[in-house]
């Protein structure tokens, strides 16, 4: 891709993408908003929309939203912010504060990851989980491509349709009877699909527990949490050996001998497949890992990312490639730096410039605009789901603002999409460093909810 076609990649503007932004906007906060008193009969009060409409062209000024901001953004609860805000209509820059100053995004990174996985990779690819005889008899072979989001049985899981282990179990029982296995007593997961370190070295062991990470396998079931219903669950220490064994569980060989192997394993000489399954699509994969954050389903897409740019399928290789298929995009990202797709690493450097430019391509490029879709929505979904309340004093967002967050120890991020009140949809991403957890976060839902209400 060319620097000029990059360009326009990123900063090309689109009266009808507008249109379709601010019209998923301001139905989904239609819906969403005050959602505790939802009722039926609500179902007809996105009609009232179409006028708002009426503003979705280039013609006419910005907003001026600096008076209405910088009074919220003068809180010291935010400690040292990086901002940027852009009218999608017109790619215009209508407020920023130290828009390239390099910070920790912490969560945020995830918008490059779905950036660079969604202009690269095919929409729709989906990755396989096979199961082939083993090389000795009584020995099978799991073989992953790095899907994550296995689910144990039919409608258990934690992700959007995954592939479910139950079922790759029945295909492979029914195999082995029609071949006259009647004993299996090994099961080993090929994990040689994966390169490097399995667990980042800026992340720490505790966060296993704590639910945020887990050793990135070939193979897990919901990304490792051992409660597959709780987004914060703890991680499992061995995804890898939970699948295999779980996948003799259902086999009917509880017994079995389960491990994992980094090498290559032999399979049978002229194996047949004993059976597959295949996740849910990249769109689908990268809708979950926004909207609920998930690191693991971030660092495995990562590694889709880092393979298809011919770079190494490690930590390392995967943050290359996200950084340069950015880079080839238009964005400055010279002094950018990533450690890891999920932002857990308090290493990794970004501007709101940059993600805030990620957002505005998503609202005017068809292949990025799934990253809207994955967005949260204020009060409604994902991990914006318990904010911007009705005594939060951001409660103007409610429904209205829709935005990927970030949270380390003295880390707040934020960065999505807004519509105003008199029609204009922005794009946003404000970065606080060296802020208290708590108090950092409810003072970004402020100034996000301040867009709202700009003049």
């Amino acid at each position: 891709m060319s620097k000029t076609a990059s360009r326009r990649w990123i900063y090309a503007g689109s009266v009808v993408a507008f249109v379709v932004v601010v019209a998923v906007i301001i139905v989904t906060a239609l819906v969403l908003h005050d959602r505790n008193s939802q009722n039926i009969a609500d179902a007809d009060v996105p009609a009232a929309a179409t006028p708002v409409l009426e503003p979705a062209v280039s013609d006419g000024e910005a907003p001026a939203v600096d008076d209405d901001l910088e009074q919220v953004a003068s809180d010291p609860d935010l400690g040292t912010l990086s901002g940027h805000v852009t009218d999608i209509a017109t790619g215009e820059e209508v407020w920023s504060t130290r828009a390239d100053r390099m910070l920790v995004p912490a969560s945020a990174t995830k918008l490059t990851t779905a950036a660079a996985a969604l202009s690269t990779l095919p929409a729709d690819q989906r990755l396989s989980t096979r199961v082939l005889p083993g090389e000795t008899e009584g020995q099978i072979v799991i073989q992953g491509e790095g899907d994550i989001t296995l689910e144990r049985t039919d409608g258990s899981g934690f992700f959007t349709d995954p592939a479910a282990l139950d079922d790759l179990g029945a295909q492979v029982a029914e195999a082995l009877g029609e071949a006259g296995i009647t004993e299996v007593s090994e099961i080993v997961v090929d994990d040689s699909v994966r390169a490097g370190d399995l667990f980042n070295s800026d992340w720490s062991s505790e966060d296993i527990g704590a639910g945020n990470v887990a050793s990135l396998n070939s193979v897990m079931l919901d990304a490792g949490r051992i409660d597959p219903t709780d987004s914060y669950s703890p991680r499992s220490t061995e995804p890898a050996q939970d699948v295999a064994s779980g996948l003799a569980e259902a086999i009917g060989f509880p017994d079995a001998d389960v491990s994992v192997s980094e090498e290559k394993v032999s399979t049978a000489a002229d194996a047949e497949e004993l059976g597959e399954v295949q996740s849910a699509p990249l769109s689908t994969r990268v809708r979950d890992m926004l909207l609920h954050s998930d690191n693991l389903l971030a660092e495995a897409i990562g590694r889709e990312i880092a393979e298809a740019a011919g770079e190494p399928t490690t930590f390392e290789g995967a943050t290359t490639a996200t950084l340069d298929i950015l880079g080839d995009a238009g964005l400055d990202v010279s002094k950018a730096k990533l450690n890891d797709n999920s932002g857990m690493s308090e290493k990794n450097r970004l501007s709101a410039r940059i993600l805030d430019g990620i957002i505005a391509a998503a609202a005017s490029k068809d292949e990025l605009r799934g990253i809207l879709d994955g967005l949260p929505v204020a009060n409604g979904s994902g991990t914006l789901l318990d904010r911007y309340s009705a005594d939060s004093g951001a409660d103007a967002g409610a429904g209205w603002v829709r935005a990927k967050t970030g949270t380390l120890d003295g880390v707040n991020s934020l960065a999505g999409t807004v519509t105003t009140e008199q029609g204009r949809a922005l794009s946003f991403a404000f970065l606080s460093n060296g802020s208290d957890m708590d108090a950092g976060r409810a003072a970004l839902d402020r100034l996000a909810a301040a867009l709202r209400t700009a003049d």
